[in-house]
C-alpha cells in the first residue's frame, strides 16, 4: 500500500488555512489588548486625578509618575518609548517582523501609566505596536517560517487600531498606507479578517456605541468651498509647525548627556504639571473636547487656546520620552483648529454656512494628512465616524491642501523622520526589488578594515594592504567620519605625507547606501564620492556593513558576464 506524499502546492494551501485561522485569533487578541489598553488608561487617569482634581494634584501627578515611567523607560523597557508605529514600521521592513513579548508588555504598561498620568499623548500608536507584538509573538511560539511572522505584524497592527478607534476600514488603510506602505499589498485580505475580529471584540464589550457622536454636516453653499481651501492650507502650516517641533524638541533631549535619559520624562512631566494648573483640558487623549467641538460646544478663544496648548504639550511629552502616540493629539488640534475657522466663517461670511462643527469634522482628517501623512486613511476614517457622504468633498479639498504643504516644507513623514533620529533609515516606498536584482549587498566588498582618524596615512595603508582592500573606512564606531580608496592612499605616501593623520586628510562626506539599494543608484552615488562608498545598516546607520569601489563594482560585473 503506497501513499502520496503532499506536494508543494498542497503544503502551501495547508498553511494559507492555518494563517488564516491566527488571523482571526490575532485580530481576537488584539483587540482585547487594545480595549484593555483603553480601560486601563481610563482608571489610572480616575484614580490618580479623581472626579475635581485640585491644581496641587493636577500639577503633582505628572511630575511624580513621570519618574516613576523614567525608571521604567529607561532600566526596564528601553525600547518602548514614544508612539510606537515607527518601531512597527521598522520591525515590518528591517526585523522580519522580530518584536518581542517584553516590547508589548512594557508598552501596554508604560503607556497606561504615561497618558493616564496626564500627558498630552494618544492610545492608538501604542496599540499599534501591542497588536503588532502580539500578533509577531504568537508567530515565532508556533514556529511559522520568517515571511508569515513578518506577515502577522501589520494584520496585529490594523487588529488593534480597528478596536482603539472603532473604525474598522481605517486601520485596514493606515496598516497598508503606513506599515506596510503599499495599498495594494496582498495582504488587504488578511488585515480585513483580523480589523472585523477586533471590532467584533470591542463592541462586545464596549457597546456599539461611536466614538464621537456627530450631527449631520453638509456643504451648505458652494463658496464654503473657498473657507475649507483656507482651512486646508491652516492645517498644512500647523501640521509643519507640529512636525518641526516635535522633530527639533526631541534631538535637543537626544543632545543632553546619557545620565539625563532617566530624567528625561520627568523634565516634561513637569512642564506638563504646569500646563495642566491652567489648562487641564489638554490632558491625555482629550476626546471628551474633540466630542464637544464636533457639537458647537466650545467658544471661539476657547478652540483657538486649546489648539495652540495642545501642540505644545503634546510635542513637549513626546519629545522627553514618554510612552505615547500623536495619532489622538492630531484630531485634537485638528478639531480645534477647524472649528475655530468654522467659527469665524459661520460670523462674518455673506453666505449661509455650515455650524462650525462641520469645520472642527474636516479640520481633524486634515491635521491628521498633514501629520501623519496618510491622507486616505484620513478620509475613511472621518467618512467612518460620521456614515455620511456630505463632507467628503469638503474633507477631500482640505486634506489634499494639507498633505501637499506639508510634504513640500517637511519631505520625510514625520514617524520616518523620528527613525532617522534613531539612525533607523527605513526604505523607500516602490523600491522593491525582485529577488534575481543586484544590489549593493552583491557587489560591496564586506566587513573593510576600519581606520581611527588620528591613525597614520602609513598604518592605513599598511592595514588596507593586510586585508587585500580596495579601501577603508575612516572613523570611530560611534561615527563614520569618510572613506578612502588604497589609490588614494598610495598617492599620499608618494607625496611625502605618510606620517600625517589619515582624519586630517581624506574628505568628509555623508554620502552612503544600503545593502538592499540598486545598482543605478550604487553607481550615481559613488560618482559623488572620491572612489569609495560606504553601504551602511538600514537598522542603524553606524553601523558599516560593506564598502562599494569602481574596483568592486566591475569586479563584480565582470564575474557576473564570465558566468553567462
Amino acid at each position: 500500500m503506497t501513499t502520496n506524499a503532499p506536494t508543494a502546492g498542497d503544503l502551501r494551501l495547508r498553511e494559507d488555512r492555518v494563517f488564516l485561522i491566527l488571523t482571526i485569533v490575532v485580530g481576537i487578541l488584539a483587540g482585547l489588548c487594545a480595549v484593555l489598553f483603553s480601560l486601563g488608561i481610563d482608571y489610572t487617569s480616575r484614580r490618580l486625578f479623581g472626579l475635581a482634581p485640585s491644581s496641587t494634584r493636577l500639577f503633582l501627578v505628572p511630575v511624580l509618575m513621570s519618574i516613576v515611567t523614567g525608571v521604567l523607560l529607561a532600566k526596564v523597557f528601553p525600547d518602548v518609548r514614544g508612539s510606537g508605529v515607527p518601531q512597527t514600521e521598522a520591525a515590518y521592513h528591517l526585523g522580519g517582523g522580530q518584536i518581542p513579548a517584553r516590547v508589548g508588555i512594557g508598552k501596554f504598561i508604560t503607556g497606561i501609566l504615561c497618558i493616564g498620568s496626564g500627558h498630552s499623548m494618544g492610545r492608538e500608536g501604542p496599540s499599534v505596536q501591542i497588536g503588532a507584538a502580539v500578533a509577531s509573538t504568537i508567530g515565532r511560539w508556533l514556529y511559522l517560517s520568517p515571511r508569515r511572522v513578518r506577515d502577522l505584524v501589520p494584520v496585529g497592527a490594523a487588529g488593534a487600531l480597528a478596536a482603539a478607534f472603532n473604525t474598522p476600514v481605517a486601520a485596514v488603510l493606515f496598516a497598508l498606507e503606513e506599515i506596510i506602505g503599499d495599498l495594494n499589498a496582498p495582504l488587504i485580505g488578511s488585515t480585513v479578517i483580523a480589523s472585523v475580529a477586533s471590532v467584533i471584540v470591542e463592541r462586545s464589550i464596549m457597546g456599539n456605541e461611536p466614538l464621537f457622536h456627530v450631527p449631520t454636516y453638509h456643504l451648505i453653499h458652494p463658496a464654503e468651498l473657498g473657507a475649507y481651501a483656507v482651512l486646508g492650507v491652516l492645517g498644512g502650516a500647523v501640521s509643519i509647525v507640529f512636525c518641526k517641533l516635535l522633530l527639533g524638541l526631541r534631538r535637543s533631549f537626544q543632545r543632553m548627556p546619557a545620565r539625563t535619559r532617566i530624567l528625561q520624562p520627568a523634565m516634561g512631566g513637569l512642564v506638563i504639571g504646569v500646563v495642566l494648573i491652567y489648562v487641564p483640558a489638554v490632558m491625555g487623549v482629550g476626546y471628551d473636547y474633540v466630542d464637544q467641538a464636533l457639537n458647537g460646544g466650545l467658544l471661539l478663544q476657547t478652540m483657538a487656546l486649546l489648539c495652540v496648548v495642545k501642540l505644545a504639550a503634546t510635542t513637549i511629552s513626546y519629545a522627553s520620552g514618554n510612552a505615547g502616540g500623536i495619532f489622538a493629539p492630531s484630531l485634537y488640534i485638528g478639531a480645534m483648529a477647524g472649528g475655530a475657522v468654522g467659527s469665524l466663517v459661520h460670523t462674518y461670511a455673506p453666505f449661509p454656512t455650515a455650524e462650525a462643527g462641520a469645520y472642527a469634522l474636516v479640520g481633524m482628517g486634515t491635521l491628521f494628512a498633514g501629520i501623519i501623512r496618510a491622507p486616505m486613511t484620513s478620509v475613511f476614517m472621518i467618512f467612518e465616524i460620521t456614515q455620511d457622504y456630505q463632507i467628503l468633498v469638503p474633507l477631500m479639498l482640505a486634506n489634499m491642501l494639507s498633505f501637499l504643504i506639508s510634504r513640500r516644507y517637511q519631505p520625510t513623514p514625520v514617524y520616518h523622520e523620528l527613525l532617522r533620529q534613531d539612525n533607523v533609515h527605513l526604505p523607500a516606498p516602490g523600491t522593491h526589488l525582485g529577488l534575481s536584482a543586484k544590489t549593493a549587498r552583491h557587489v560591496m566588498k564586506a566587513d573593510p578594515p576600519r581606520i581611527a582618524p588620528e591613525q597614520t596615512v602609513d598604518e592605513a595603508r599598511a592595514a588596507v594592504m593586510r586585508h587585500d582592500s580596495p579601501a577603508a573606512v575612516v572613523g570611530s564606531r560611534e561615527r563614520l567620519a569618510a572613506c578612502v580608496t588604497r589609490d588614494e592612499l598610495d598617492r599620499l605616501v608618494a607625496a611625502g605625507r605618510g606620517r600625517e593623520p589619515v582624519g586630517a586628510i581624506v574628505t568628509v562626506s555623508a554620502v552612503h547606501v544600503h545593502p538592499d539599494h540598486a545598482l543605478d543608484v550604487v553607481l550615481e552615488r559613488l560618482r559623488q564620492t572620491s572612489g569609495a562608498l560606504p553601504v551602511v545598516s538600514r537598522s542603524d546607520i553606524r553601523q558599516v556593513e560593506g564598502i562599494v569601489t569602481f574596483e568592486t563594482l566591475l569586479g563584480t560585473t565582470a564575474g557576473r558576464h564570465t558566468l553567462s
